[in-house]
């Protein structure tokens, strides 16, 4: 159970003012909440990544393509609005401060 002290000790931290008539009703949301923890604290779960729903696995394969030709490359490359260099240009979406 959290005492009255410890109330006004949070309070202080979190730089808010309570009022005396609601410290009641707080300690009682502090001691709902408290022992919602606890009953957490005692429930069994496990950690390994494989027993965890949604377990992101990395999936990977054989790369089946093949390097295209330098005329390809060239064909390609003609087809692009703008470039820079050897580069493909495109627009700017990301501004830094």
């Amino acid at each position: 159970m959290i005492t009255i002290k410890e109330l006004e000790h949070l309070a202080v931290l979190s730089r808010i003012e309570l009022a005396e008539e609601d410290k009641k009703s707080l300690i009682k949301e502090f001691d709902s909440i408290l022992a919602y923890v606890d009953q957490l604290k005692k429930v069994k779960v496990s950690t390994a990544a494989e027993d965890r729903v949604g377990a992101v696995k990395n999936v990977s394969r054989r790369d089946l393509a093949e390097p295209i030709s330098k005329e390809d490359r060239d064909r390609l490359m003609a087809e692009a609005p703008e470039m820079v260099g050897e580069f493909v240009a495109v627009k700017k979406i990301i501004e830094q401060d």
